[in-house]
């Protein structure tokens, strides 16, 4: 009896079709076939990190890209020795030893305290006095500047202040921002304490706006170590008249 038809068995398939086509494989010199991945599988040599990928020395911070030497603070500009006030708003050498401006209130200059740079802060007082009995100190030419305390012959500003702790002073500049207050004359400005005295030229500080700063040589009337300094600022020729919108004292010291 013959086996069923369903039952006979069936010559093998032609598996060739199935096995790895010769551009999905790796012929190798001996006659051996790498099924491994092929070449054009595998990552290009132009995806991997070449050398001119790498940082460049150009790229680096260079020396001239890093912070200048002109922009540290000029040696004349750091305050030095016992004054703490830092540098003058004027322009002149040495630190702050005080600075105040006049404001207006209701007509009345009334000071403000800016700046106090000197050791001994026990005395410390500026104020306004007049001639005449019922002075007020008088806030004028809020127009053609920002204004400020009217200074002429009739009044003057005292400056009561101390320099203990200062052992010696090589320069101290008095310096007003401001303008003459005159339609037709520069003038000028004068001071004196119990030690010495000065003035500005005739004719220094101008009358025409903007205001400006305007300084003066006041060494000979600062001394060092003094506790009891009283100083006292007068307008002078030849207006005779100022707007003071600031005061200030800068001293060079060790």
């Amino acid at each position: 009896m013959s086996p069923p038809a369903d039952g006979s068995v069936r010559p093998p398939r032609d598996l060739s079709d199935v096995v790895s086509v010769p551009d999905l494989r790796i012929d190798t010199t001996d006659g051996s076939t790498d099924f491994g991945s092929p070449t054009d599988l595998a990552v290009p040599h132009d995806l991997t990190v070449l050398p001119d990928l790498t940082v460049l020395r150009d790229l680096t911070v260079l020396p001239d890209l890093t912070t200048p030497m002109d922009l540290t603070v000029p040696p004349d500009l750091t305050p030095t020795g016992p004054i703490t006030g830092g540098p003058c708003m004027s322009g002149a050498s040495g630190a702050t030893a005080f600075r105040v401006h006049w404001t207006n209130s209701g007509g009345r200059a009334t000071v403000n305290y800016d700046v106090h740079g000197l050791p001994d802060t026990t005395r410390w007082k500026v104020g306004v006095y007049g001639m005449g009995i019922g002075f007020t100190p008088q806030f004028v030419d809020p127009f053609l500047g920002s204004g400020g305390l009217q200074l002429d012959s009739s009044d003057f500003i005292d400056v009561e202040l101390s320099t203990v702790g200062v052992s010696r002073i090589t320069s101290a500049s008095l310096s007003i921002f401001g303008r003459s207050y005159s339609t037709g004359s520069s003038g000028s400005f004068n001071w004196m304490t119990f030690t010495g005295s000065g003035s500005t030229p005739l004719n220094y500080v101008s009358n025409v706006a903007p205001y400006r700063w305007y300084s003066g040589d006041a060494t000979a009337a600062i001394a060092p170590s003094d506790r009891g300094i009283l100083l006292r600022i007068k307008a002078g020729g030849g207006s005779n008249s100022l707007v003071v919108n600031r005061l200030e004292l800068c001293i060079s010291s060790s």
